[in-house]
Order: structure tokens, then sequence, then C-alpha cells
């Protein structure tokens, strides 16, 4: 093994470089050219090393635009790969290729210092995405030295996850149950550690729809939908506290009309995050009854879903952690796992069965803004922490 991890080393540069190509490329989630971009730029990379290459189609997401209506937004096409697929141990390996940054944002350049490379996505997730290519090449040369064929693998790269993997879930759905282990490459805590356990989440909009009437000549005639909105949002609120450990953020009120027009649509957005599964009958119920309540004239419609489960650990999560741990350690990091109110693909992955770690990309931060960095030395330190663990699992098998 020692081999092959200086051979990771070796490879610092070329990481780098490929680093801030991909980063170069806007891969907003709804920039479907720059994803396909990048998508054919990474099938390049990974076509030395996988079996089969498989271009997934996701189902157009609905959004719910100002108007409360339904738009259909397309997405670019998931990429599924595998390697050994009749091997007795089998790991997925899994991070998204979207960004938050859309394609007219005014973050859009890689800058480089001695220590940073900083621009969108180099953290979330582009470098996770460069420490899982490298973190395979070095397993293959493994193998290849070795005749050690007890590990196969498949690596899911999904579209949509900086939206909640809507379209997605479904590919994970499809190739993730049946698989040991789950790696997933989303940064790292910033000083290095992992995320154990994580919170549920879900996105959610209730669109209240009124009648417009002339402000001045018909006011009694209208039905104000921003009122109707604002109390629902007045109501959400008010949830907070009633559930340890469950936050409703209410994030936006969209609509209104001119100054002289009564508003006959606004729509809530909101998220919700919880800590254990069995509070999503009661959440729902809650939100339910305040849909349910009517107001002369005003009609309410609630849209979403808990989308990704809460995270828990139980003795093969944990058992995971340890192994990863104990790989750091023989690597000089000393790792530990914490919990996280965020969520990710990894949420999915428990949902199916697969135990998982999903924060083995590079250390970094202010991720999700445009002050977005990463450190230069965890590309290499990080690909050696998962070649690590890959090794070890597949000599383990012998």
């Amino acid at each position: 093994m020692d081999a092959v991890l200086r051979w990771i080393d070796s490879q610092q540069i070329a990481m780098e470089d490929l680093l801030i190509d991909w980063a170069s490329i806007n891969s907003g989630t709804y920039h479907l050219a720059g994803v396909k971009r990048l998508t054919e730029e990474v099938v390049s990379h990974f076509e030395p090393l996988a079996d089969e290459i498989c271009r997934v189609p996701l189902a157009s997401h609905s959004e719910v635009d100002s108007r409360g209506e339904s738009v259909a937004m397309p997405l670019a096409d998931a990429l599924v790969m595998t390697r050994r697929r009749e091997a007795p141990l089998q790991a997925v390996l899994s991070i998204h290729l979207d960004t938050v940054y859309p394609a007219d944002s005014s973050f859009q350049t890689v800058h480089c210092s001695t220590a940073e490379i900083a621009g969108p996505g180099v953290a979330d997730a582009k470098g996770g995405l460069v420490v899982l290519l490298y973190a395979l090449h070095a397993l293959e040369r493994y193998v290849a030295e070795s005749g050690d064929q007890q590990l196969g693998w498949r690596v899911i790269l999904n579209t949509d996850e900086e939206i909640g993997s809507p379209s997605s879930a479904d590919v994970f759905a499809k190739y993730a149950p049946g698989a040991d282990f789950g790696l997933l490459y989303e940064p790292s805590l910033p000083n290095g550690n992992l995320v154990g356990q994580r919170g549920g989440s879900g996105n959610f909009s209730i669109v209240a729809h009124g009648k417009s009437a002339h402000a001045g000549r018909e006011f009694a005639l209208g039905r104000n939908a921003v009122v109707a909105a604002a109390t629902v949002a007045a109501d959400l609120h008010n949830l907070n506290g009633r559930w340890p450990g469950v936050t409703i953020n209410v994030a936006r009120i969209e609509g209104g009309a001119p100054y002289n027009v009564v508003p006959d649509a606004a729509v809530v957005r909101f998220n919700i995050r919880y800590p254990a599964p069995d509070l999503e009958r009661e959440i729902a119920a809650a939100i339910n009854q305040i849909v349910a309540r009517t107001t002369e004239g005003i009609s309410l419609t609630q849209h979403g879903r808990f989308s990704a489960p809460p995270k828990l650990l139980d003795a093969r999560h944990k058992e995971l952690l340890t192994q990863i741990c104990d790989c750091g350690q023989q690597l000089g990091l000393h790792l530990q796992w914490e919990t996280s109110g965020g969520v990710c693909d990894g949420n999915r992955l428990t949902a199916l069965g697969v135990p998982n770690v999903d924060t083995l990309g590079v250390r970094g931060g202010n991720i999700h803004s445009t002050a977005e960095f990463m450190w230069r030395d965890s590309l290499a330190e990080r690909a050696k922490l998962s070649a690590s663990l890959l090794i070890t699992k597949s000599r383990a098998e012998i």
C-alpha cells in the first residue's frame, strides 16, 4: 500500500490542475450546458477505470413559481459507473456535479494562492470529485499489482444535489442497495473531521390564492393573498419549540401586485429540519392543520416533501467511521466524527440500508458563498485516506 500512497503524493499538482479546470466550468444545477460539459470532462477521466459508464436521464424537477404555478425545470443526466460488479465486496462512491452558482453568478473565476484554491465549487464538491477519482486510480493500481479482485465499486454522480436530489433519489434507490458500504465526497468539516449523525430535511411551499381587485375603487371585493401568506408564515414560525431539535425556517414570501391592486397570489417557502424519522407524521399533521384553516375567498395549497430522512448511526456506521479514523491515524490524521444539522446524499444511502461516511472530500470553507476555498494539500491527504480504506477493506475480504 505504501507505494500506492506515495503515487498519490506524486499526483498533487495534477490534482490541483484538474480541480482548477473543473471549477472553471459553471455547473449550476439548472445550467444544463455547463453541467453537460463538466459531465463529458468527467467521463473522459473515468473511462480508463470503469468497466461500464451509464448516463441516466433525470426527470424534470417541478418548481413552484411566484404565482403558485408548477414549472418543469429540466435536469442534466446523472452518471453511474461500475467496476467488478461480481466482486464479493461492493462499495458505492458518490458526489454531485452541480453547484449552487447559476450561469449568471458573479462568482465564476478560480484564484490560487500558496496554500489555497478559491473558486465556485472547489470545496463543494469538485474537490471531492477529484479526491474520489484519484482514490480509485490508487485502488486500481493496487489491484493491478496485487491481483486482489475482492472489491468492486459503483460510482454515482448526480446533478441535482444542490436542490435536494429530488430526481436522482430514484437513481440512488436503483443502484445503491446491496452495497456493503458507501463513501461520499462532500467537504470535510473545516478542521478535517467527519460528520457522523445528521438530521433530516424537507423543503415546502404553501401557495395562497385570493382575488384581485382595485385597491381604491373595489378594495372590499378583493381577497389579499399576501396577507394570507403572512399569516401562514407566522403560524409556521410559531411551530418552533414544539418538538425538541425541530426547526422550521420560513425562508421567503413571494408574490404581490402593483400598489393599487389587491394581490391574488403569494407563496411561502420554508425548510424543516428534524432529528428523528418518527417526527415526520406529527410535523406534517401540524402543517396540514395550518393549510386547512379557511378564510373566506382564500385557498391554500401545499407543495413539497420530506426529502432527506435523518441519518442515525447504527453499529455498521460506527464501525465504518472507526475504520476510516484508524486509516487516518496511520496517515498522521487524528480524525473524529461530529453531529451535523446539514443533509446530503448520505442521508439517502442510510435510508437505503447502506452504511456510509459522507464527508471524505477536501478541507475548505465558506461554501455556498463567493469566498469558497479549499486547502491545496487536502487533495492528496484525502485521496490517501480513501485509498487506504478501500485497500484495507479489499484485503480484509481475502
